[in-house]
């Protein structure tokens, strides 16, 4: 990869003709150029594959958030590599031909048609390679050329245009409270079998502890047996999830509280308990049967679900929870094609192929089953609590967003419907 700058051809500047004049001087009053030191792109970058280590922010960032930016950044890097220069200005002061040049970057793929007809990439794929490109710049000690006139104006023009195309953003259906008993009991009606029982469990707790929790994919395939415990207060009213901040140990988890549920085929606690039983049974077995111990944990997974009759319509939260010898061994697990669980977690992508998978099996619309994603669940759980009247800062307290802006933005509600703060004012 060359240390010059970026060569823009012809076509790629014709891309930015929609800013018209008024791009002109507008870049260098809004981003002010740093005077420090920067780190050369030739040096940070030696290939397009040399994807830099992260430093000052390295701790603040999940391992999956830092592989997913390299992967963005690596895209961005080829691009550059492809007009003869490295993704980070050599120098400071061509920082403005640098924020031009990641404009018609983005204008290009926004531009790219599948053989359907439709965008070849989603409006949030855009956006998370901005996130990933303004992480890379903040670590070169560079302004973010994200925020500067001609990016912001080229997404503010994409998302013109797709509105006009009558494309929507591609947001997620969110996984509201209805859909999601609806979904539970379709698993518990196909269960067929020890095998689909299990699966059946599993996947309930997966989805309700997730929409409960308000719980990224990520987070959830995360959690081990030990992330998870009753409260112990007084009341027993709450259970325990220990989300671990960015991949990291337990002693650094955050406590989320999750209450019983009124119902019992979508309560959290019973839900958990079910699935629970099942994985302390075959770990069980397993580690005290020597001897062809796979087959010994089948025995005991079939001796459990024969015995466990009770209906899912009845509430099982007073149950002792079961003691497992290995707590830190992952709670949510792929099974094998003897439907027995693996030691090893669930992937994140698991999360969404099993959500539409059971929602296509629940008869949902193919549009619905086509818009759900890994987040469904946390962002209908938004959706339903602000609709049923929760403060929004409580919610945000929850889903652990830390402005209550990313909250409101999942505000379904009509204007003017709920109550007034006015009726509070004690006129």
């Amino acid at each position: 990869m060359t240390g010059h700058a970026l060569a823009l051809t012809v076509a790629d500047r014709a891309r930015l003709s929609f800013l018209g004049d008024t791009r002109q001087g507008q870049v260098a009053d809004l981003v002010p150029l740093s005077t420090g030191a920067v780190v050369s792109g030739t040096e940070l970058h030696a290939a397009t594959d040399d994807v830099p280590v992260p430093r000052r922010h390295e701790k603040a960032r999940s391992p999956a958030t830092l592989a997913a930016y390299a992967a963005s950044w690596r895209r961005f890097a080829s691009w550059c590599d492809a007009r003869g220069g490295p993704p980070l200005p050599p120098h400071p002061g061509m920082m403005v031909s640098y924020e031009e040049g990641l404009a018609v970057y983005l204008a290009e793929a926004a531009d790219a048609i599948t053989d359907a007809g439709k965008p070849s990439y989603a409006a949030a794929t855009i956006g998370a390679w901005c996130t990933a490109i303004a992480y890379y710049y903040s670590e070169a000690g560079l302004p973010n050329p994200v925020s500067s006139a001609v990016v912001t104006g080229t997404l503010e023009d994409i998302r013109g245009r797709r509105e006009e195309g009558g494309f929507e953003p591609d947001t997620a259906v969110p996984l509201l409270a209805p859909m999601l008993a609806r979904l539970v009991a379709s698993i518990g009606e196909c269960a067929n079998g020890w095998r689909g029982h299990v699966a059946a469990r599993r996947d309930i707790a997966l989805l309700v502890v997730q929409y409960a929790a308000g719980l990224r994919r990520g987070e959830l395939v995360g959690l081990s047996i030990a992330d998870v415990s009753r409260m112990r207060d007084p009341e027993d009213r709450f259970l325990l999830v220990g989300v671990r901040a960015n991949g990291g140990s337990p002693a650094g988890a955050e406590q989320v509280l999750v209450g019983r549920g009124i119902d019992a085929r979508t309560c959290p606690w019973c839900a958990l308990l079910r699935w629970l039983v099942v994985l302390a049974a075959f770990d069980r077995a397993v580690a005290t049967v020597a001897d062809d111990s796979v087959a010994a944990g089948q025995m005991a997974v079939q001796r459990l679900l024969r015995r466990d009759v009770s209906s899912a319509e009845l509430h099982i939260c007073e149950r002792d929870w079961p003691y497992f010898r290995r707590a830190g061994a992952p709670l949510f697990r792929p099974l094998d094609r003897d439907g027995l669980p693996h030691e090893q977690a669930l992937t994140a992508r698991s999360v969404p192929n099993i959500l539409k998978r059971r929602a296509a099996e629940a008869g949902f619309d193919p549009e619905v089953v086509d818009g759900l994603r890994g987040h469904s669940a946390p962002a209908g759980a938004v959706v339903q609590a602000l609709a049923n009247g929760a403060n929004p800062y409580t919610v945000a307290r929850h889903m652990r967003h830390r402005d209550v802006r990313t909250v409101m933005g999942y505000d379904r509600r009509e204007p003017g419907s709920g109550v007034s703060t006015a009726d509070h004012l004690g006129l």
